[in-house]
């Protein structure tokens, strides 16, 4: 995405945001390593009004403080040992997000099978999965999504920055997929969505997670 774009993609509400981050590709450097995937599944916090989400009631905490930074800001959480990533998706002060719950990977993917300890669906069907598979912690909290300006698979045309996060579309390989978001599955209710099953030619690099799959067992 280029600047203008990322400034147009952030001026969308937070529910339609969650839906349009799927089939996008997560690059993340981590210190010499880059990892990628296709986000394959998200969920919408919509923030004060949101029982569900950390900003409830703007309840301002340290633990919370990037919630309430600009759209495009890395929110990091732990629940138990476990590491999410959310991005906010609104303006300053507004503690909306949408949380990465399951990514495919398509690059580094014996390393993250090694962070994991697990191969197949289990490296990264689920939030925590996919964080470790990826080395993302608390490293990354307060970041923000980076550009995409060169070919972001290749370290040498990174920044300098360590522990950053990207995110790209690649339109040839999204224009099947573009035409028919319109039927993407709502998971256990409003706020979640997932890539269903009918996009698997689409999304292959191994089966994608079904409602039975996405257990919390690590």
């Amino acid at each position: 995405m280029t600047f203008e774009e990322i400034e147009k993609f952030y001026q969308k509400d937070t529910v339609t945001i969650a839906k349009e981050l799927l089939g996008k590709i997560l690059i993340s450097r981590n210190e010499n390593e880059i990892f990628a995937g296709y986000i394959v599944e998200t969920e919408a916090y919509l923030g004060e009004f949101d029982r569900a989400a950390h900003g409830y009631g703007k309840k301002r905490t340290p633990k919370v403080e990037a919630l309430f930074e600009k759209a495009g800001t890395v929110y990091i959480h732990s629940i138990h040992s476990h590491k999410m990533l959310n991005i906010v998706t609104c303006e300053k002060g507004n503690p909306q997000s949408v949380l990465i719950r399951a990514i495919e990977p398509i690059l580094n993917v014996k390393r993250m099978e090694e962070n994991r300890g697990k191969s197949g669906i289990l490296v990264s069907n689920g939030p925590g999965k996919f964080t470790k598979a990826f080395g993302i912690d608390d490293r990354f909290y307060k970041t923000e999504i980076q550009i995409i300006e060169k070919n972001m698979f290749e370290i040498e045309n990174f920044s300098d920055t360590m522990n950053i996060n990207y995110i790209d579309s690649i339109e040839e390989s999204l224009k099947n997929f573009n035409t028919i978001k319109d039927k993407l599955n709502n998971l256990e209710g409003p706020g979640k969505y997932i890539i269903p099953q009918v996009f698997k030619n689409f999304i292959n690099t191994f089966e994608l997670p079904n409602k039975e799959k996405l257990s919390n067992e690590e």
